[in-house]
């Protein structure tokens, strides 16, 4: 059904014919049921794991590294990062092979979990009695998670302790938040911070009220961090660069069929001050449409490094089992028409340093921040910069 349904579909755009299509995949049905019928060990083949690696083979026969398979699981923790908030208990976690158990990296501010006590390096070995060995990560991970107001127990071995402890936490609904933000008092006047994590659902009213705030401080210039933000949502980047450009292009979007969208600024009641964007190599996709639009209006000076080069608009088709294709449909370009796919942004002043911009992970449920401004090269370098634009600011007037 699902392949008659892409058929389908194929037929309505004008691509192959049924007939040319099944003739063309023949070899790929014959081999599935030559496997079904004759492979030694067809009874312990799992369908599932098939179908899901004949389509990432598929996407894998396009040559694009942008177009992606994501199974039932995955997909799960994509909308997680869409949203930005789930029902759970509010912990970062990996997998500790040695005690095959959850390990705790870090509790997040605010959350059950920091309430309840728990800490980094304890080794969460069960839920709900059930041994975290028996059900494996994933499972242990959705375990975890869950509606707010439910309850888990969790035992947990901890160091300097003997035997196991025991917690029962409720769980609550858990906003991470992808908006961060300080300030500096320099000898040039006060200066703001704001750092995106992540371009999703909230980004644009978390920016709104880290402005407001900053604003209300009597902040003289801003700077903007996107290093390390691997993008998000195509919405969103546009929202978050109208804050900044008051009015002109942000992006143009050219899709498969070859036609042009012009994104322009939806417009802002901020006052216009002194920018510096700071990027690095893991600042991609929304990140960089930030960048080019800021660059290209000449919003702000961009300091770093050069940013990834993924213009890939990608367009998320659920599937029936599931799981999620992620398809590029179109590129985008900035608003001077700059393509920078695979090529990536190169900033105005470059930082030649090694990258030390760390994310707490404790800090994703915080929007107030405390920024390290003299152990981080790139910042240091940004207020260097934004301290120099204020001063050439007030010559002018």
């Amino acid at each position: 059904m699902l392949v008659a349904g892409v058929i389908a579909s194929s037929l309505f755009l004008g691509a192959k014919s049924v007939d040319e299509i099944y003739e063309y995949f023949k070899p790929f049905f014959q081999s599935l049921l030559l496997i079904q019928s004759d492979y030694y060990d067809k009874d312990k083949v799992n369908d599932e794991k098939l179908l899901e690696e004949a389509i990432k083979g598929l996407l894998k026969g396009l040559d694009d590294p942008f177009a992606w398979y994501f199974s039932a699981r995955e997909a799960e923790e994509n909308r997680i990062d869409t949203e930005a908030e789930y029902g759970g208990l509010g912990i970062v976690v990996e997998y500790d092979q040695d005690h095959e158990a959850v390990r705790v990296v870090s509790p997040m501010v605010g959350t059950p979990a920091q309430r309840a006590g728990l800490k980094s390096g304890d080794l969460i070995i069960s839920i709900d009695s059930v041994p975290v060995a028996e059900m494996g990560y994933w499972e242990a991970v959705k375990r975890l998670r869950g509606q707010p107001g439910t309850s888990v127990t969790i035992q947990v071995l901890r160091e300097g302790f003997e035997e196991p402890l025991e917690f029962t936490l409720i769980r609550e609904k858990i906003e991470l938040k992808t908006v961060k933000y300080d300030f500096l008092d320099s000898p040039e006047g006060r200066v703001g911070y704001i750092r995106i994590t992540n371009f999703s659902v909230p980004t644009a009213d978390e920016l709104r009220d880290a402005l407001n705030r900053l604003f209300q401080m009597g902040i003289k210039g801003i700077v903007l961090d996107l290093r390390d933000n691997p993008g998000g949502l195509l919405d969103t980047a546009i929202e978050v660069a109208s804050f900044f450009v008051d009015e002109g292009v942000i992006v143009k979007v050219r899709d498969s069929h070859g036609f042009v969208d012009v994104y322009k600024s939806y417009g802002n009641d901020f006052p216009n001050v002194p920018m510096v964007l700071v990027v690095n190599g893991g600042s991609a996709s929304a990140s960089e449409i930030v960048t080019g639009a800021l660059m290209d209006n000449h919003i702000a000076t961009v300091v770093g490094s050069k940013t990834y080069g993924k213009a890939a608009v990608q367009r998320v088709y659920p599937l029936s089992n599931g799981g999620e294709l992620w398809l590029p449909i179109a590129h985008y370009f900035t608003p001077s028409g700059k393509d920078i796919h695979l090529q990536g942004i190169e900033p105005e002043i470059t930082v030649e340093a090694t990258d030390v911009h760390e994310t707490f992970t404790s800090e994703l449920t915080l929007s107030e921040v405390e920024v390290q401004w003299e152990t981080d090269p790139f910042l240091k370098k940004a207020l260097e910069v934004l301290e120099e634009k204020i001063r050439a600011l007030e010559r002018k007037d």
